[in-house]
């Protein structure tokens, strides 16, 4: 990547995790108030950045940085989708467009702006 965007425009917020989420995966926030890792191709609230203790950190908003599973994603406007434990999947029939600006083969991560 050409540019630094670490912290671009980021927004966060603290949940309870109704279960260890690892940093870098997609999570929803159930009706208790909770996150966990939403069903495979559902919509989901953010991107885990840190967990701890029952407490996870959450991206809403701005630049994260996600895993990802089995298709590589490209940089620029790619579509996207939850995959299986909140690893995002590229989904050009059912995903939701993100812009990506990098994308790490080694670790199998992408980054994005929510």
């Amino acid at each position: 990547m050409n540019a630094l965007l670490n912290g671009f425009e980021t927004s966060e917020a603290t949940f309870k995790a109704m279960s260890v989420t690892l940093p870098g995966r997609a999570v929803a926030l159930k009706s208790t108030g909770e996150i966990t890792y939403p069903d495979r191709g559902t919509p989901f609230t953010g991107i885990v950045s840190t967990y701890r203790d029952g407490v996870a950190s959450v991206v809403m908003k701005g630049y994260a940085v996600a895993s990802f599973k089995d298709t590589l994603p490209t940089v620029g406007i790619c579509k996207l989708s939850v995959g299986a434990m909140g690893n995002l999947e590229v989904d050009e029939e059912n995903g939701t467009p993100y812009t990506v600006v990098g994308v790490d083969v080694i670790e199998k991560t992408l980054e994005l702006i929510l």
